[in-house]
């Protein structure tokens, strides 16, 4: 994974926390499968993206294009 997908986890991680960024299981497989688009539209398809709005709109497309 490269350095901007890998800093969108932890990004993730830090505002979710650990246990709850396991509960993304649909995204973490297409994370697993290099399935980043599919892992943009998993991020965008959660309660955590309506809770947050524009901080899960540009975490999505730092997944689905691998740039800041």
């Amino acid at each position: 994974m490269d350095d901007a997908r890998r800093d969108a986890c932890i990004n993730l991680v830090f505002n979710l926390g650990l246990t709850r960024f396991r509960q993304f299981k649909r995204m973490i497989k297409a994370f697993e499968d290099r399935d980043y688009e599919r892992a943009a539209d998993e991020l965008l398809d959660s309660k955590y993206a309506f809770q947050v709005g524009q901080r899960a709109k540009e975490l999505s497309d730092i997944i689905r294009t691998g740039k800041y």
